[in-house]
């Protein structure tokens, strides 16, 4: 299973959480009748969330499948600008 959901299992969960409140809240009508909370708490959950997935990781902790590596583009480019610089 870990190779078919990739990312932590907080992360799924966040998932299933948000799917199931936002249903609930569509069944209940609160954006129609409630709308001001309901855009309150969507914002709330909407910052608590992305603040989860930024500093839920720690230190050192890789958070992608592979590790990123640079371009072959990205490295010409760097270093035609540093030969550019150094030119001037």
């Amino acid at each position: 299973m870990s190779t078919l959901f990739l990312g932590k299992p907080l992360h799924w969960l966040m998932l299933i959480v948000i799917a199931a409140g936002l249903w609930y809240a569509g069944d209940l009508r609160l954006h129609i009748v409630h709308f001001d909370a309901f855009i309150v708490a969507l914002l709330a959950i909407s910052t608590v969330c992305v603040l989860t997935v930024l500093y839920g990781p720690g230190r050192g902790e890789r958070i992608t499948r592979d590790a990123i590596m640079p371009d072959e583009t990205e490295l010409r480019l760097d270093n035609t600008a540093k030969s550019e610089i150094s030119a001037q």
